[in-house]
């Protein structure tokens, strides 16, 4: 296994923009990857006020849909207190909660949220120890119900496969995939072959942009590559403690680590590239850092 100087492939393109969840402000913030990362640089952004459930940014992901164009899906929360949401991505460039096309509180820490297109279907991770599957009454997200419940301890991750129709999950020492039977409020989870077990605790699973196929599982001290196939397990590299890591179209490598497992505070100021320098927000938190694309692999 390698070290965390992940250098493979070729660099990725300047040009493309990258997503925070910075935990300090209780904010998510888009920037362009080669600008510094100021107030005065932030491209899009939700802020919560740090209201109570809404402290803490642990994921962001954009989807497209036919009804609203790009959506952002969101996690934010502290244990025993949480929430899931939705926001449209093509109205205003600086958004609230009054903004909101969807929340839900959950109370199992949500750490991770996927949309599955075509049902309509919204998974959200509990980390403590469930996966909740929402299902809508129609095209608007205000309609999401949830629809089933599920036992999964440390739930970190959840991930859509369009290529094999599968929604990987990862937590603890397991990587899991299901299959989602039903659509709208009729949708279910039904596991789908066997587990895949992993050293450590896992934490992100992320496509891998650089080699369609993959996926990226990062547990607690290591990334791993994931033949979506075959379901064959390769280790890439070693790292202290990964929050989020993902590799670009281009080959470039991109990383958040919790600089001190020792504190109640789960990231730093800095997101970390393969190549092309770092990029520091002074004083940030950031839990997880996302390409700003919908694709899903």
């Amino acid at each position: 296994m390698g070290t965390s100087n992940d250098t493979s492939g070729a660099a990725a393109p300047a040009a493309y923009k990258v997503a925070i969840t910075e935990q300090h402000t209780g904010r998510i913030l888009l920037f362009d990857r080669s600008a510094q990362w100021t107030d005065a640089n932030v491209r899009w952004s939700f802020g919560t006020g740090n209201a109570p459930g809404w402290d803490h940014p642990f994921e962001i992901r954009f989807r497209e849909t036919q009804r609203y164009g790009m959506i952002a899906l969101m996690t934010f929360g502290s244990p025993g207190e949480g929430r899931a949401a939705i926001v449209d991505m093509t109205g205003k460039a600086h958004l609230t909660r009054a903004d909101l096309l969807w929340s839900a509180r959950i109370t199992s820490y949500p750490h991770c949220i996927e949309r599955v297109p075509g049902a309509g279907t919204v998974v959200v991770a509990g980390s403590r120890d469930r996966l909740h599957v929402f299902g809508p009454s129609s095209s608007d997200p205000a309609t999401l119900k949830e629809v089933q419940t599920l036992t999964f301890p440390k739930a970190h991750a959840v991930l859509w496969d369009d290529q094999n129709e599968l929604l990987w999950v990862t937590g603890g020492t397991v990587v899991r995939s299901y299959r989602v039977t039903g659509s709208m409020r009729a949708s279910r989870l039904v596991k789908h072959g066997p587990d895949i077990t992993i050293p450590g605790n896992g934490h992100d699973l992320q496509p891998d942009y650089h080699r369609p196929g993959t996926l990226l599982v990062a547990d607690s001290h290591h990334v791993h590559v994931l033949d979506k196939r075959t379901r064959a397990l390769t280790p890439l590299v070693s790292l202290p403690y990964p929050k989020s890591y993902v590799r670009h179209a281009g080959g470039q490598s991109m990383w958040t680590t919790d600089p001190d497992a020792e504190d109640s505070v789960w990231g730093g100021p800095t997101v970390h590239f393969s190549e092309g320098g770092e990029r520091t927000r002074p004083g940030a938190r950031i839990y997880k850092a996302r390409l700003y694309t919908t694709l899903f692999h």
